[in-house]
């Protein structure tokens, strides 16, 4: 009896013990599973649970000018910070509201920001030094200040749209703050607080302390000097003239350097310049700034040359049930004086001429409806459709620059590539970056996106854009400077309502864009006007503003004025190309075979230009000189000129083009003037 009970006692401790045993081993293995597969997992949440980590911003690295003068610095301040439950705890409302007077908040905007779960806050941002003495002053629980970098601009608003802006947190918001700022903000600050599970600290200070390192050295291409210039004369212009908002880009042609990229708006709030770049944000119609790439285009393609003579229809040109419209009543122009008086029926011809497809392909190539790669954040390709959408009106409109849209950097790239031999430059503000221990970390090299025309034809329309400047009727003449040799381009465009799509009758804007000096382009200064009143055109209020910011920048530069060669009817040197003389005088009538016969008396040379090569020929012969034709088509030139006394002569020389008024003129379905009433003034190569 007494032995089955201890075996039963001994039967149920060993059950007993394999229980025990069981759960000793259950909770083994739990251990292992917690240590080796979960213990990672929750060693973090302890520490996100005990540990509150904070960032403090470094020092960012200055921006300066290509000289280094300082356009953005950081300097030490400090930021106030608060552990809600602990002040809250240990504190009075009265001590509160006396912290929330130091500060310059209303109690209830300090009791709010303390109603919070968090274990940190903050109460003030980058704060005055004394400020913060004084919160430290109160001795309150649970408040101190840490040491922040505040962002500063000793310059003020100088460059501002290309330097940018920094936030509170140290981050670029835009301009060159923006787009180099993992270079610029340097490594932070990381601070740790540590604290039980009631939030109670269990180290009042900072327990880790990570060193920080300032952000990198920034070297700009802009020269400060220059930028104030532009930014001040355009500052005036606007108000001047009443514009809306104006832009100035000066580049260098043969580097894509941007030496100044300045804004304006007469009523701008104070901060805004540096959230918004025009220069390569905002969009315009060219108007006739086109028509010097559209002569570049031309002359390429061997469209046209510069003694082409187109009739411009007495100053209006119907096509299709439209009608375009010149400023005077010119007859025939060679494209020289297109370009100088800017012709619009010329330059629509000379489009219509080209057709979409190869007028499309040369504008894409100066760089129109593409962005142009600057390193700026926010550039926008303007407005270039495709040309199968071009109905025959639109590309006439195109070729005076209607009916398409581009930045101000686009155009002024652009034309740096017709004053640099026909190189289309990427353009850059930012040149060399630094570490803090002064280490060259890059340097930015010129570099070339593309072609766009042959140095020849970059030649020759250099030429003709000198003549808008240099010649007596040309539109651009407010921009000319004593002895320095300005080749540029006027435009004035109507604004779009954007409402009804049509054109406004009284709202403008006003441009130029030229390089000097022309025999040796240093400079690309581009001025846009928005916005203007009905009469200021581009050559009234735009070429002057041109002129102003380009006599200092040339005087910085050392640039030394050099006598300008004139351009004139004829060649000077076998640099210059013949512009002629504008329109404002009849043109010739072709001479009439009647009234020239041998022996008739007549002593003089008539004029050959405008007949065709039968008509040329027949001509010689009935004077007895011998007739030598270079060409084909219609005689735009002779040598030596008309009324050169006929007893000194034995041999004409004359020069035949093919009439790229008809060209035009079967692109729009119209037959061109009659030759017999109205033909172009000859040109003269020289004396034999």
């Amino acid at each position: 009896m007494i032995s089955g009970r201890r075996h039963e006692r001994r039967r149920r401790i060993g059950l007993l013990s394999l229980i025990v045993l069981g759960l000793f081993a259950v909770i083994a293995l739990r251990l292992v599973m917690l240590t080796m597969f979960e213990g990672p997992r929750l060693s973090g949440l302890a520490r996100a649970e005990h540990t509150e980590t904070v960032e403090l911003n470094a020092a960012r690295g200055p921006i300066v000018d290509r000289y280094g003068t300082p356009l953005a610095l950081s300097a030490e301040s400090r930021s106030v910070f608060a552990r809600p439950g602990v002040l809250l705890r240990r504190s009075s409302a009265a001590q509160r509201a006396e912290l929330a007077r130091v500060l310059n908040l209303t109690q209830g905007k300090l009791e709010a920001r303390l109603a919070t779960r968090a274990h940190f806050v903050w109460l003030a941002r980058q704060i005055e030094p004394n400020v913060a003495q004084a919160v430290e002053g109160l001795n309150l629980a649970g408040v101190g200040s840490v040491p922040e970098f505040k962002r500063f601009y000793p310059e003020r608003n100088l460059a501002a749209v290309v330097v940018g802006m920094a936030g509170v947190d140290s981050q670029g918001l835009s301009g060159v703050e923006l787009r180099y700022d993992s270079l610029i903000r340097g490594a932070a600050l990381k601070l740790e607080f540590e604290h039980d599970a009631r939030g109670r600290p269990l180290l009042d200070n900072p327990a880790a302390l990570k060193e920080a390192q300032a952000g990198a050295r920034v070297m700009l291409t802009i020269d400060a000097a220059i930028q104030a210039l532009a930014e001040n004369e355009l500052s005036r212009s606007v108000r001047l003239f009443g514009a809306k908002r104006g832009t100035v880009v000066v580049l260098d042609p043969f580097t894509g350097e941007v030496l100044a990229m300045a804004a304006a708006a007469p009523h701008e709030q104070a901060g805004s310049s540096r959230l918004h770049e025009p220069a390569i944000e905002t969009t315009f119609e060219p108007g006739s700034t086109i028509k010097g790439l559209l002569a570049a285009v031309a002359l390429e393609d061997r469209v046209v040359d510069p003694h082409t003579k187109l009739f411009c229809e007495n100053g209006q040109m119907k096509l299709g049930s439209l009608t375009i419209h010149d400023h005077g009543a010119h007859q025939w122009l060679d494209l020289g004086q297109i370009v100088a008086v800017s012709s619009n029926i010329g330059a629509a011809k000379i489009a219509l001429a080209l057709g979409s497809d190869r007028y499309f392909k040369g504008l894409r190539a100066f760089g129109l409806g593409r962005p142009t790669g600057i390193d700026l954040r926010g550039e926008t390709a303007g407005l270039l459709r495709p040309a199968a959408a071009w109905k025959p009106i639109e590309l006439a409109n195109h070729g005076f620059g209607q009916g398409l849209a581009v930045t101000p950097l686009q155009l002024a790239v652009a034309y740096a590539a017709l004053a640099n031999g026909g190189l289309v430059m990427r353009p850059y503000v930012v040149k060399e970056a630094y570490d803090p221990f002064g280490r060259l970390i890059f340097r930015r090299t010129p570099r070339i996106a593309r072609r766009a025309i042959s140095p020849v034809t970059a030649h020759e329309t250099s030429v003709l854009l000198r003549g808008v400047v240099e010649s007596a009727n040309g539109t651009g003449r407010l921009a000319g400077i004593q002895n320095v040799g300005v080749a540029g381009k006027t435009g004035t465009a109507q604004m779009v309502d954007p409402r009804t799509r049509a054109y406004y009758r009284d709202r403008l804007v006003a441009s130029f864009v030229g390089f000097l000096p022309a025999e040796d382009p240093r400079l690309v200064i581009l001025v846009v006007l928005e916005d203007v009143g009905h009469g200021r055109f581009g050559g009234l209020v735009a070429a002057p503003v041109f002129r102003t910011i380009a006599l200092p920048t040339l005087e910085r530069l050392r640039i030394a004025p050099r006598p300008a060669p004139q351009v004139t009817a004829g060649y000077e040197s076998a640099e210059l190309l013949p512009l002629g003389s504008l329109a404002g005088s009849r043109p010739p009538v072709p001479p009439d075979d009647r009234s020239i016969r041998p022996g008739s008396g007549h002593a003089e040379t008539p004029a050959f230009t405008g007949l065709s090569l039968r008509q040329a020929l027949a001509l010689g012969r009935r004077l007895g000189l011998d007739v030598e034709a270079v060409g084909s088509g219609y005689v735009v030139a002779q040598n030596p000129p008309p009324k050169t006394p006929l007893a000194t002569l034995r041999r004409v020389e004359i020069e035949l083009q093919q009439d790229v008024n008809r060209l035009a003129d079967d692109a729009r379905g119209v037959s061109p003037p009659t030759r017999g009433t109205a033909s172009p003034s000859g040109r003269v190569r020289g004396a034999p």
